[in-house]
């Protein structure tokens, strides 16, 4: 009975012993598949396809550089995996704080690429990698050579922080402004398509932040993080991907410069022959019949469609049409059309309940969902699955 026990006992201890070294070595290779899917990321990343012309060049350049930060980060996790019992913890102390400014100068000015194409000059790049640069390897001189290293990495983790406040502040004012010109062009609430950017922005500026400091956690904790920051990564590729698909949606807006007006003083006869004009009859009534035409066509169920181009279709000029809702219409243009893809959205949910929300949604012009159930409910009181319960409870 005894050497039952005994046997037992050490059977236990056996298998207790190979799960740990299991899942030792598990974490571990959590560095080594990180690296190499963060290599693919990188070598896919290259492989996308941005049309050369003058206004892409920043966002081919940008991505260059993010799959350099890919590569970059790929090599740091190899380091890892292979020299992890040999590293010295002062090292990657002094070395972390750096790469994750890398690595946010990197991300920032991709994202600011994506919503401003033009905004950045060759002359800032330039100068703006070689203070960043020179600043990091200021910093790692004297981080290698003092004996109070630890002085100079607070310093280090502080002005990266300083940095991170400015790169936020820049994005903050890009962001606002090419949803700005987005909503203007397109006459559409474009928030949903550019709500992947501020997700990666907030993200990128999260991971950077706890990378940091991610010396002074414990092994395990930062295990995890390796994990969490590689979905993200795989997650920002795939919506680079549908962005670069659909470049010439945001390159339209971002670099459309609208035509100036020459201000020219009238007399008041002038200006009283100009209001005639604008209120003709029947150019009026030309507009009438060729907004009713293009509501039987489905022309209000397309989406990537500027405003102007709309004014085009319909015979016009983008001021005549805005003058018309302004003037003949109990709403502006942008609502009017809402509500018209609304009505649509009821009517297919009746006749096809088959079809997923999300179809219906974009067969009738909305490129989010969010927007969709949005105005759904805004327009009508209830939820489009609500919509749905009730017509089936009907039939």
């Amino acid at each position: 009975m005894a050497s039952l026990d005994r046997s037992v006992f050490i059977g236990s201890y056996h298998f207790i012993t190979v799960t740990i070294y299991m899942w030792s070595n598990l974490f571990s290779s959590v560095y080594f598949i990180a690296a190499i899917v963060l290599t693919i990321l990188g070598i896919v990343l290259i492989g996308f396809r941005v049309r050369v012309e003058e206004r892409t060049f920043n966002l081919r350049l940008a991505r260059g550089f993010i799959a350099g930060a890919y590569f970059m980060l790929a090599i740091s996790l190899f380091l890892s995996f292979f020299y992890a019992e040999n590293s010295d913890p002062k090292h990657i102390e002094i070395i972390t704080p750096a790469v994750s400014a890398l690595q946010s100068m990197f991300f920032t000015y991709t994202l600011l690429s994506i919503l401003q194409p033009t905004y950045v000059t060759r002359r800032q790049i330039l100068w703006h990698t070689t203070i960043i640069a020179g600043a990091i390897i200021l910093y790692l001189a004297t981080a290698f050579t003092v004996e109070n290293y630890r002085l100079v990495v607070h310093i280090g983790v502080f002005s990266y922080i300083c940095l991170l406040f400015f790169y936020t502040h820049l994005f903050i004012k890009k962001y606002a402004l090419s949803l700005r010109q987005l909503e203007d062009y397109y006459d559409e609430d474009e928030q949903g398509r550019l709500s992947w950017v501020k997700t990666s922005f907030i993200v990128a500026l999260s991971i950077g932040i706890i990378a940091s400091v991610s010396t002074y956690f414990p092994i395990w904790i930062d295990y995890w993080f390796v994990i969490s920051y590689l979905v993200f990564y795989t997650w920002f590729v795939i919506r680079f991907s549908n962005y670069v698909t659909k470049i010439d949606f945001y390159l339209s807006a971002t670099t459309h410069k609208p035509e100036q007006t020459i201000t020219i003083i009238r007399e008041p006869e002038q200006l009283r022959l100009d209001r005639s004009a604008e209120n003709d009859p029947a150019k009026e009534a030309k507009l009438r019949n060729s907004l009713e035409q293009w509501v039987l066509d489905g022309g209000y169920t397309r989406g990537d469609i500027s405003t102007e181009e709309v004014a085009e279709l319909l015979g016009t000029d983008l001021p005549s049409l805005r003058s018309y809702f302004r003037d003949r219409m109990p709403c502006d243009f942008r609502t009017w059309r809402i509500e018209l893809r609304i009505r649509k959205a009821q009517e297919l949910i009746a006749d096809c309940p088959e079809v997923s929300l999300n179809q219906i949604a974009q067969q009738v012009g909305f490129v989010t969902r969010s927007n969709f159930y949005l105005y759904f409910k805004k327009i009508t009181g209830q939820s489009p699955t609500d919509y749905r319960n009730q017509i089936a409870v009907g039939k």
